[in-house]
């Protein structure tokens, strides 16, 4: 992984955006952190969600009270298979996948790689968890965890989130990326809000809507999946530029890694995780 050169860079005076996480353990979170506080440089993990437009509109909307009060955040990621052999168009080299699916590298597989994106997503919304209960059933592919699903709760307030996990062997996914479905729901008092995609296409649906109870309202924001990663470079950019703190800083990256490690201890132990005290 990178936490040593990312701790050697920014010794060495150098800005820093690093990918996903921000280290395999705490402890690596820890000295990374302890390194970035005592430096005047930027440091920031790469996450492309916080950064993707139909999401941005999202919090846009619960921020601006269009639900109400949130009470749940509801994420599922759906595997299936490609509609066509060449569908994709991000050439992932075998190199790119074998670290993934390395056990000492890695404490699991799908949750931990896909599932960081929705844990960051969650707490950039609704903050930090406080309280994690998980099902992971495991297969003979280190990588392909399911089903799986994981529930948790936000610290200091009344609003869980769930993610759940799930292959479909023989279902093809449209996508121009991966044969990968996101979707996410936003529930609040008086209102809901669906995100229907990310990097698939597998609904005919407007990429954000808001439902009122008699009310229906769509937004067609730019949903291309690499608009994430054009906005997390640009944001990188513009706070080298602007001397100003771009997400996710190393605190929340920490507060991630928790959250994406305690599904797993979860599961093991069929007991409730507070991913705060996982060190």
């Amino acid at each position: 992984m990178h936490p040593k050169q990312s701790i050697e860079a920014l010794q060495a005076g150098k800005h820093v955006s690093t990918q996903k996480p921000i280290g395999p353990t705490v402890a690596d979170a820890d000295a990374v952190a302890k390194v970035d506080s005592s430096t005047d440089v930027m440091f920031r993990v790469t996450e492309n969600f916080l950064y993707y437009p139909p999401l941005i509109k999202a919090k846009e909307l619960i921020d601006s009270g269009a639900i109400g009060d949130l009470s749940s955040i509801r994420m599922r990621t759906f595997l299936g298979q490609p509609v066509e052999s060449n569908q994709s168009s991000v050439d992932v080299s075998s190199d790119a996948l074998k670290w993934r699916s390395n056990p000492k590298d890695n404490p699991g597989g799908l949750i931990y790689d896909s599932g960081w994106h929705k844990f960051a997503t969650a707490i950039w919304i609704a903050g930090e968890a406080e309280s994690v209960s998980a099902i992971i059933v495991k297969t003979d592919n280190f990588y392909l965890e399911h089903p799986a699903a994981v529930i948790w709760k936000h610290a200091n307030k009344e609003c869980i989130g769930i993610l759940e996990s799930v292959y479909a062997s023989e279902m093809k996914i449209r996508g121009k990326y991966y044969p990968v479905d996101d979707f996410f729901e936003f529930q609040g008092s008086h209102g809901s809000i669906w995100v229907t995609r990310s990097s698939g296409e597998m609904y005919d649906l407007p990429p954000v809507l808001l439902f009122k109870g008699t009310e229906t309202h769509s937004f067609n924001v730019p949903s291309d999946w690499v608009e994430g990663f054009n906005g997390a470079a640009g944001a990188f950019i513009d706070s080298i530029l602007e001397n100003k703190q771009e997400l996710m800083d190393a605190n929340m990256a920490k507060q991630t890694l928790q959250l994406t490690l305690a599904p797993y201890l979860s599961s093991a132990s069929k007991k409730h995780v507070d991913p705060r005290t996982i060190s």
